[in-house]
């Protein structure tokens, strides 16, 4: 083995190694209920890609969907909503 074959095998090993440690499974996932009716919806996706963007797309355009017809992601209920879905039994159990 010469030694431009072996830098070169070297080199492609040390970069399919960076690119294996940079891909990751991303799980991502949010809860949305409508504050008048208490309708619930929940938004997943988990891919297995180089970043986390692809997951956080796919949530994040299911959410915006839904946010479009009046839901609201449940950590961001204002408390007098958060209440009064409460006190109507319509808050879901975690």
């Amino acid at each position: 083995m010469t030694s431009s074959s072996f830098a070169r095998t070297v080199g492609l090993s040390l970069s399919s190694g960076i690119l294996f440690a940079l891909a990751a499974c991303s799980s991502q996932s949010i809860k949305l209920i409508h504050p008048q009716s208490g309708a619930t919806a929940e938004c997943s996706g988990s891919v297995f890609a180089i970043g986390t963007s692809i997951a956080d797309g796919m949530v994040g355009g299911c959410a915006r969907a839904y946010e479009e017809r009046g839901y609201v992601a449940l950590d961001r209920l204002r408390p007098a909503e958060r209440d009064d879905l409460e006190r109507r039994g319509l808050l879901p159990k975690n």
